[in-house]
């Protein structure tokens, strides 16, 4: 794959991983960096993501809370960046504290690039909907005013 002039990505709600490792198998195959979302592991098992395409790294977050030892249902959401392998010595993670944003900073020549995956909320018609959503706004606005970027791209699902 070929990092000389452009770098393409995608963004895939694979709706669990583990059911898609094909799907996002190719789409490592034809692309530099691939945003998850909703691929539903649980925090001990984020790097099964690295193990998908041999090229390929990850940086992700869970959005299962396993702090009390119970787990209640399916685990649900989380996001994830793949990357080639070629763009380590020029990607920063960026910490989140949040599951539906993972965010990394690429170094290009026109300048650091904030990347972020985001996981929006389902509109359901309510406040909570909305406040949830603003809260997520926010945090990604926070994030790019705190870095050092001086681009931003954001791609994933907006619901």
């Amino acid at each position: 794959m070929n990092l000389k002039n452009n770098i393409r990505l995608c963004t895939f709600n694979c709706r669990s991983v583990k059911s898609s490792i094909d799907e996002i198998n190719l789409l490592c195959s034809d692309n530099h960096l691939v945003f998850i979302q909703e691929h539903w592991l649980l925090p001990n098992e984020l790097h099964l993501l690295s193990n998908i395409h041999s090229d390929f790294l990850s940086y992700a977050h869970s959005a299962v809370d396993i702090s009390n030892n119970i787990l209640i249902g399916r685990p649900y959401g989380g996001t994830a960046i793949l990357y080639n392998k070629l763009l380590s010595p020029i990607i920063n993670f960026v910490e989140t504290s949040n599951p539906r944003i993972t965010a990394l900073i690429l170094k290009s020549l026109i300048g650091p690039v904030l990347l972020v995956c985001v996981y929006m909320p389902t509109e359901y018609g309510n406040n909570d909907c909305y406040e949830d959503y603003i809260e997520l706004c926010s945090s990604i606005t926070a994030l790019y005013r705190d870095c050092d970027a001086v681009h931003l791209a954001i791609a994933g699902d907006y619901n």
